[in-house]
């Protein structure tokens, strides 16, 4: 192997793959990035047997090979390198050299073939989605997953893809609150000789795996999109029975797919509301850190009455240790007066997750789920169970 690469690419590409390998594993090689120069790319990958992630980017390749190396050491060492060329070559002692402008480095290696081998897909039932609208509606609903793997059904995000209405839409939940987003699908311009997919699909991927892609979808570059224009990037999502791909610009990240059903959460959105309450989102969402600030230690209590004749929502909170707190906001309010008590955390993170100036908060009584939505933004849905009484 001997190539020459510039240190802003190959340290973009390193902070992208690099946060796979962990040293926690007890697998050492998983520690490592398995580097293949070929045909002017160089392409690095990492995995954790669960995920593996990909990235090529063009160099100056003299002599192909392939080789691994711990990752930590390599990303670290080439963020600290002064932007530039770099020489990298593969010695006969299973080393790698680099060189740069005033530095001489070598880092000990492994056989490339130890490195386990990434599965691969069969691209043609596949999706086609606008990159920055993908990682904005993951965004919003990332946040609800269970962190707890025990029921594994609920550790991931639902993609479930409606090819009649050329929809996919996420969700997560932690079984406390869910969001539920929707986005439209592109499905023009495909390859030729491939499809979309033409039925239902529901998969569940795991959190990781969302949180990885979220991080590699950068809303930020140096051209931007056009003056006054749309950004067009994409992402391609490819599923199999047990594994899904998303592949983005040059970066592809391969994961499995948790087996098991998803819960039938649509019969947990009611229907029909007694109580239906729209204020002023950031001064609701202000009212409820001010007064979590006097809530009970484990418990983030706060309690919320919908007053529907004075037409406000009280918004207050008590800890015989250390305070009362309350807050009356102006609000529209139809139907009947209600009084319901949340976890002030599942609140405000509904809140924050929804875009728009108002917020609808609609009630059918104080133990059942409080749905919250916003006239400003169509498609997405926060459901948030009340603390019982």
């Amino acid at each position: 192997m001997k190539l020459t690469i510039l240190q802003e690419n190959l340290n973009k590409i390193l902070s992208q793959i690099g946060r796979l390998a962990s040293n926690k594993t007890t697998l050492p090689i998983l520690n490592n990035v398995l580097i293949e120069a070929e045909k002017g790319l160089l392409k690095l990958t990492t995995t954790n047997l669960e995920i593996a992630i990909n990235s090529q980017i063009r160099a100056k390749v003299d002599k192909e090979a392939k080789i691994t190396i711990p990752c930590q050491i390599f990303s670290n060492y080439i963020n600290l390198l002064d932007k530039g060329p770099i020489d990298i070559e593969l010695l006969d002692t299973n080393e790698l050299s680099l060189k740069s402008k005033n530095s001489r480095t070598k880092i000990k290696g492994t056989i490339a073939e130890e490195f386990p081998i990434i599965p691969q897909i069969e691209r043609k039932n596949f999706i086609k989605i606008n990159a920055i609208d993908f990682k904005k509606c993951l965004d919003k609903v990332l946040f609800t997953v269970s962190p707890a793997e025990t029921r594994a059904e609920i550790s991931g995000v639902l993609f479930s893809f409606n090819s009649d209405k050329k929809l996919l839409t996420l969700v997560g939940t932690d079984s406390y609150r869910l969001a539920e987003k929707s986005l439209a699908v592109i499905d023009s311009n495909l390859p030729t000789g491939q499809a979309g997919i033409k039925e239902k699909k529901d998969v569940i991927v795991p959190a990781r795996t969302i949180l990885e892609l979220t991080r590699i979808i950068d809303p930020h570059t140096k051209e931007g999109p056009p003056a006054g224009g749309e950004d067009k990037r994409e992402v391609e999502i490819f599923f199999s029975e047990n594994q899904i791909l998303f592949i983005y610009e040059s970066t592809e990240i391969i994961s499995r797919i948790i087996n098991g059903e998803y819960p039938d959460y649509k019969q947990l959105i009611p229907q029909s509301f007694t109580t239906r309450a729209l204020l002023e989102k950031d001064a609701l969402l202000k009212a409820v850190k001010a007064v979590s600030l006097f809530t009970k230690a484990g418990l983030n209590d706060i309690n919320l009455k919908f007053d529907a004749a004075g037409d406000k929502t009280i918004v207050s909170s008590l800890n015989s240790q250390v305070g009362e707190s309350q807050i009356d906001l102006k609000s529209e309010i139809k139907g009947e007066d209600k009084e319901i008590v949340f976890n002030y955390r599942y609140l405000s993170d509904g809140l924050l997750n929804l875009d728009g100036v108002e917020v609808s908060v609609n009630m059918v009584n104080d133990n059942s789920p409080v749905l919250l939505t916003s006239p400003d933004e169509k498609g997405y849905l926060y459901l948030v169970m009340p603390i019982k009484k």
